[in-house]
């Protein structure tokens, strides 16, 4: 129980940082380019990751089922290189759900990933959107996360708090 809340103050603490971090990185380079918002995000799904016990992989190779090779812009593994799931980053100005839909025409994968832009993240368990909040929203953006760390038919251990 003890752990729990720890990690629950962690996440809440991580996130906050992310905040803080996506806004000092749009006010310094005067931009909201996906090339630079991104680094927020990936240091939030690093530090949060890294507080379960889960590797962060940027550019991580995903090999499709018609045997394509795409590149994700992250993925979170468990030490034994088996992937808990992966991250996509948007550009704020690209519609985010036609951009989720061209992803997933390319071969993304769709068992357990999180798409943002900087305003908005998705999460998509076995082909379906189980959850979309505002990144400014910190009790859903944390909810999202557990989730996701979940993975796809843990919801209710998810949102209980129980750990993975």
């Amino acid at each position: 129980m003890c752990q729990e809340i720890r990690r629950n103050l962690m996440s809440q603490l991580l996130i906050q940082h992310y905040l803080n971090e996506l806004q000092t990185l749009r006010r310094v380079s005067g931009t909201s380019r996906e090339s630079v918002v991104r680094e927020a995000f990936k240091t939030l799904l690093k530090d949060w990751g890294k507080s379960r016990d889960l590797i962060f992989i940027p550019e991580y190779e995903y090999i499709t089922p018609s045997k394509g090779r795409r590149l994700i812009d992250g993925a979170l593994l468990h030490a034994l290189r088996v992937p808990l799931g992966y991250w996509e980053a948007k550009d704020e100005a690209d519609d985010l759900d036609e951009e989720i839909e061209k992803k997933f025409r390319r071969g993304y994968p769709q068992d357990n990933i999180v798409f943002d832009d900087s305003h908005t993240a998705v999460l998509i368990q076995n082909k379906n959107e189980v959850m979309r909040c505002g990144i400014e929203e910190v009790a859903q953006l944390e909810k999202l996360l557990n989730l996701f760390r979940a993975g796809p038919g843990n919801l209710h251990r998810a949102i209980s708090g129980v750990s993975a």
